[in-house]
């Protein structure tokens, strides 16, 4: 961070946890000793398992209420959909339990991922026919746009 710091005082440099940057408890314990930064999560539905809210509060959702926090991934396809693999099979509950939670905590978010190759897809092909979750996600962010 110092080096990036070095070349450019006005960015935000975005630190990651562990558990593919699902895991941000070490923050408790040990924030970064720089002013400035963000912190990452890919909170992936499999990452823990139902209820979720108590949990991702405690692996990373408390880290918002000290310092800002970004989602960088996360996402969610049906077991039966194209690209479902640990961690991002859901039964369709995910999505609003997800935005819910950043929206009580003030966590901003990026839906993975623009490529129909890449999973949990937004779109199944580059005619951009949206998934289920692409669906859900340009529903989402049609709402919360409205709301401001």
């Amino acid at each position: 961070i110092g080096i990036i710091y070095a070349h450019d005082t006005t960015v935000i440099p975005l630190v990651a946890g562990f558990n593919w940057a699902y895991d941000l408890t070490n923050v408790k314990y040990e924030p970064i000793a720089y002013p400035g930064v963000a912190y990452v999560t890919h909170p992936y539905p499999q990452k823990r398992e139902k209820p979720w809210e108590e949990k991702w509060e405690k692996d990373w959702g408390f880290v918002a209420d000290h310092y800002p926090v970004i989602a960088t991934e996360l996402g969610f396809v049906t077991a039966d959909g194209r690209g479902a693999h640990i961690p991002v099979i859901d039964d369709g509950s995910y999505g609003d339990a997800i935005i819910n939670f950043f929206n009580k905590k003030n966590i901003s978010w990026v839906a993975w991922v623009f490529d129909p190759d890449w999973a949990p897809a937004m779109f199944d092909n580059w005619d951009y026919d949206p998934t289920m979750q692409g669906k859900f996600f340009k529903a989402k962010m049609k709402e919360l746009n409205f709301q401001k």
